[in-house]
């Protein structure tokens, strides 16, 4: 398994590898997901396990990622914070682009 690399690199579209990496760890979940083991965060991601262990300790820390004793993961409470902070004349529809075109 190789680390997944977009066509252009986060560096040379402006933006920073790591954090285009850890967002695809938050982004991997689906719904009806309650938690996911390692295994699976790196199947769903194309992330080394290492790699993934190292960006989740900061996703852990920042709220966005919660850690069971089994060692599997699931979303955190800063997400759902962070949900419910937008605000939208339309709704969640009109933010997400399905709603309204601007």
């Amino acid at each position: 398994m190789t680390d997944a690399k977009p066509t252009t690199t986060a560096a040379s579209a402006g933006g920073v590898e790591s954090v285009d990496r850890a967002l695809s760890i938050v982004g991997c979940f689906q719904a009806g997901d309650h938690a996911l083991s390692l295994t699976e965060i790196a199947a769903r991601t194309g992330l080394y396990k290492s790699t993934i262990l190292r960006l989740t300790v900061s996703l852990e820390r920042a709220g966005y990622l919660v850690r069971h004793q089994d060692k599997s993961y699931r979303l955190g409470p800063e997400l759902m914070r962070l949900g419910g902070s937008t605000s939208a004349p339309c709704g969640w529809r009109t933010m997400s682009g399905r709603c309204c075109a601007n």
